[in-house]
C-alpha cells in the first residue's frame, strides 16, 4: 500500500474513531445493575421501622453484612469503570432528523431514565449508609474503599483512562441529546451524589 494511501486511512479512522462515552443504554444498564446490588445490601440484614427512626434488627453479623455491601460497591464500581472505559465507533456526520412530536416523545424518556438513575443511585447509597450507621466500620474497611473508589469514578478524572469523569461524561451525552436545553441540572445532580458520597466517606471513624 503507497503510503499516502495508508496516511489517508489512518486520519479517516482517527476520525471515525470516538473516545469513550457513556450511553443512554449504559445508564439504562447501570440503573437494573444499581437496583440489584442495592437489594442484595437489603436481603443482608432488615430494616426495621419504629416511631421516629430506622434501625437495623438485632442478631445480624456485621462481618458478614460488611462483605455483602463491599461486594456490591465492588461489582457497581467495576461495571461503572467498564463503561467509562467502553471505546465506541460512530459514522460522521450520522444525523437523525425527526419531527417536533417524536423528539418531545423521547426526550421525556430520556430525562425518565435519567431521574430513575439518580433515584435508583441515592437509594443504594442510603442502603449503604444506614449500615455504615448501624456497624461504624472505619477506614480500614472494604466498605469505606468502596464508596472512595465510586466517588472518585463520579468526580475525577484520573480513574479511567479515558481522562473524563462519570459526571463530564453525562454531561456530554445528555448535552447531545438536546433534552435539557441550557439546564445545568445533569451537573448539579452529579455534584448532589458527590457530596453524598463525601458526607458517607466522612462518617466512617
Amino acid at each position: 500500500m503507497r503510503l499516502s494511501h495508508l496516511l489517508t486511512l489512518v486520519l479517516q479512522c482517527q476520525l471515525i474513531y470516538v473516545s469513550a462515552l457513556i450511553t443512554l443504554e449504559s445508564i439504562r444498564d447501570l440503573t437494573r445493575l444499581t437496583d440489584d446490588m442495592r437489594a442484595r445490601i437489603e436481603g443482608s440484614g432488615k430494616v426495621s421501622i419504629v416511631p421516629g427512626q430506622r434501625v437495623l434488627g438485632g442478631g445480624e453479623d456485621g462481618d458478614e453484612i460488611e462483605d455483602v455491601v463491599a461486594a456490591a460497591l465492588k461489582v457497581l464500581c467495576s461495571e461503572l469503570l467498564r463503561e467509562l472505559e467502553k471505546p465506541l465507533i460512530e459514522p460522521l456526520n450520522a444525523e437523525v432528523l425527526v419531527d417536533v412530536g417524536e423528539q418531545d416523545l423521547r426526550c421525556r424518556v430520556i430525562r425518565r431514565g435519567y431521574h430513575g438513575f439518580l433515584e435508583a443511585t441515592v437509594k443504594f447509597l442510603h442502603e449503604v449508609q444506614e449500615r455504615e450507621l448501624r456497624w461504624q466500620w472505619d477506614h480500614e474497611s472494604m466498605v469505606f474503599e468502596g464508596v472512595g473508589w465510586l466517588q472518585g469514578l463520579w468526580a475525577s478524572r484520573k480513574t479511567n483512562i479515558q481522562d473524563r469523569s462519570f459526571i463530564e461524561q453525562q454531561m456530554m451525552l445528555y448535552s447531545e441529546t438536546g433534552c435539557f436545553g441550557k439546564s445545568q441540572e445533569v451537573l448539579r445532580s452529579g455534584v448532589e451524589v458527590v457530596e453524598y458520597l463525601n458526607d458517607l466517606l466522612d462518617s466512617f471513624p
